[in-house]
């Protein structure tokens, strides 16, 4: 390991810990608290701390402390941003599905358009009531005894009753079932979208947690190292604070 022969040299094997998380100064971990990105080599870190004397291991403990709640923050801020992602996706998704079932309304003329089942209601309504007023006016001939209109109206009515069945059950009814299937898919998707704002709202909280313990933890660090502060690195301690 580079410059390991200076063992117990605090300087050195802290600049050596600078460089296993790719930093060059005090200044850059103070001003990188927020990073979004971060890594670091973690066995550079351990070969740091067995090096240390029995007097500064506390100090390079708590700098690899650090390390590992940076590295633990840019993880969740990954997750945070996937997170976003699938959430997008499942909008995306939901639009879509939507769209699809505005197409399975049934168009009825000026009234607009009319979801199925609604349609469907209306349809054996319609059916039921001419075939009332069928029969009413074929009792009224039979009374009368014009059996021939009376046979004709009593035929009418079935073929009122057939097409009702033709257009509820051949037309009307598989876009019921459709639109049943489609609203199950966007229930499911609203599901989904309500999980994924609940994982994105722990881990942002998580986030702020994490940025809270790095910003003690830099604040604690620096305030071990006094002599070796630079203006700015001072500066970014007292905003921590």
């Amino acid at each position: 390991m580079e410059n390991i022969s200076k063992t117990h040299d605090f300087y050195a094997l802290r600049e050596l810990m600078l460089s296993a998380a790719y930093l060059n100064d005090m200044d850059e971990l103070a001003l990188d608290a927020e990073a979004k990105h971060f890594s670091y080599n973690s066995k550079k870190v351990k070969e740091v701390i067995e090096s240390a004397s029995e007097e500064d291991k506390e100090y390079f403990k708590k700098f690899a402390g650090i390390y590992a709640v940076k590295k633990r923050k840019a993880d969740c801020n990954r997750e945070i941003e996937s997170l976003y992602r699938e959430r997008e996706r499942i909008e995306a998704a939901m639009r879509l599905t939507e769209d699809t079932r505005r197409d399975y309304y049934i168009k009825a003329g000026r009234h607009g358009k009319w979801h199925p089942t609604a349609y469907f209601i209306f349809g054996w309504c319609n059916t039921a009531l001419f075939i009332i007023v069928e029969l009413i006016i074929a009792a009224v001939l039979a009374a009368s005894g014009t059996g021939g209109a009376f046979a004709f109206m009593a035929v009418f009515g079935g073929f009122t009753l057939l097409i009702g069945i033709g257009v509820n059950f051949g037309y009307v009814f598989p876009r019921m079932k459709i639109m049943k299937e489609i609203d199950t898919y966007i229930e499911d998707y609203k599901t989904e979208l309500s999980l994924a704002e609940e994982k994105i709202q722990e881990r942002k909280a998580e986030a702020e947690e994490l940025s809270e313990e790095i910003r003690r933890g830099i604040r604690d660090l620096i305030e071990k190292d006094p002599l070796q502060m630079t203006d700015s690195a001072k500066g970014q301690s007292a905003e921590i604070r």
